[in-house]
Order: C-alpha cells, then structure tokens, then sequence
C-alpha cells in the first residue's frame, strides 16, 4: 500500500511502465545498467546518455544493499526537478558480492541535486526501504506482470 512521507508517494513513480523483469541471474553491474537503459528515455531529453550512465555507474559503487535485500541505487543530477525511478524484478536474483545477500527487487532513483530538494530525497529513500521489506520482495518475485507489481506496491 501507499505510504506517505512529506509529499512523496510511491505511486508517483512506480508505474508499470517503470517495472521491469530482468531475466536470469544478471550481475549487480548489469543489473544496474539495464535500469539505466529502462530509464534513459525518461530524462534522455534532459540528461546525456554518457553523463546518465557515468553519474550512475560511479555512485552505484557507493549504494550498500539493504539486510532486506533491496537494493536502491540513486544519482543526483541538477537538471532534474522531479523523481525519476524504475523498478527491476529480478525472480532468480543475483548475490550481491560485497554482502553476500541475494537481491531480487532494486530501484533506481535519480533526484534532483537541489537544497530544496534533498529533504524529500531522504525521505523517498526512507519510503522505499521500509516498504521494500522480504515479504513484498517474494510476492513481487513471483510474479510476472509489470501492470501486478505495481498494483501491489501502490494499491492501484
């Protein structure tokens, strides 16, 4: 269900055109770089592919997975104004190689790299890591249908 925190919701950006399953058993790395590829046409009007990619690829490095096994990458870039996110399911996951727990739901986030904005970043990362607990991630897994996942994240 939608929970709320300061005016962020995760019915603004889990849709099910922002819900993917990856196939297999993909590397972190991999798994992060289709994400990238997923969410490009969402800011490739704003962002560069290459600065997009960089910027995501030098601070996934920085992102630890959660003890629930969710995993949240996250960038910032100034010439967003807006949350831009897309979930990747991944139903046989992969071993993170740092903790040694198995991922199988991850978000990335990019947010605005403004002041004003950086309460409701916190926030947001708040929102998705208390809702993203073990049990959401199963159901989640098994399931198969983009438009099902995010009905069961957002209650729509």
């Amino acid at each position: 269900m939608i929970r709320q925190s300061d005016g962020v919701s995760l019915a603004a950006i889990i849709t099910p055109e922002n819900v993917i399953f990856l196939e297999g058993k993909p590397s972190k790395e991999e798994a992060v770089r289709q994400l990238t590829e997923k969410i490009l046409p969402q800011v490739g009007g704003i962002i560069s592919r290459k600065a997009l990619f960089d910027r995501v690829a030098e601070v996934e490095k920085l992102n630890p997975v959660l003890e629930s096994g969710f995993y949240i990458p996250h960038a910032k870039f100034p010439e967003l104004d807006s949350f831009h996110a897309v979930l990747g399911i991944l139903p046989e996951g992969f071993l993170d190689p740092v903790t040694g727990i198995s991922v199988k739901a991850m978000l990335l986030l990019l947010s605005p790299h403004k002041p004003a904005f950086f309460q409701r970043h916190l926030n947001m990362l708040s929102l998705l890591s208390q809702t993203f607990q073990p049990e959401l991630i199963e159901k989640l897994a098994a399931l198969k249908d983009p438009s099902a996942a995010a009905a069961l994240i957002t209650g729509k």
